[in-house]
């Protein structure tokens, strides 16, 4: 723990940084995929495409959707592996293999889900 002395020392610093914080503008609300707020681009996608193949256990229809993942890259030079966690999905659905299906959803969206809703949450897919 620190002494009084550490912080009569700093102290404009630490005054400098809470003017500072008090004085951040919150960011701005996102306009879709939040609470009260419509299903954004790809959340609705999955949501009525996907989830729906996957609910009914149609892997035809799963295996063509995950191929089409796959070609909705928005950097394919940076996340090479979002193109092959879809296409490992959609050859396991091409097999029959629900659990397949459901952990190559899985790794992608736990390691692109974050940064492609900081990035590119309200970008709208191709027709």
């Amino acid at each position: 723990m620190k002494s009084i002395g550490f912080y009569v020392q700093y102290r404009a610093i630490f005054l400098v940084a809470g003017v500072l914080l008090a004085h951040t503008p919150a960011p701005a609300a996102p306009a879709c995929g939040a609470p009260g707020k419509p299903a954004c681009p790809l959340q609705s996608y999955m949501r009525t495409r996907l989830a729906t193949a996957l609910a009914h256990r149609d892997f035809r229809e799963l295996e063509r959707r995950l191929t089409q993942v796959a070609e909705q890259n928005p950097e394919p030079r940076k996340w090479h592996n979002w193109n092959k966690f879809a296409l490992d999905g959609a050859r396991a659905a091409r097999e029959g293999r629900l659990r397949g299906v459901i952990a190559a959803c899985a790794r992608c969206h736990a390691i692109y889900r974050p940064e492609h809703n900081i990035k590119y949450r309200e970008r709208k897919l191709p027709e």
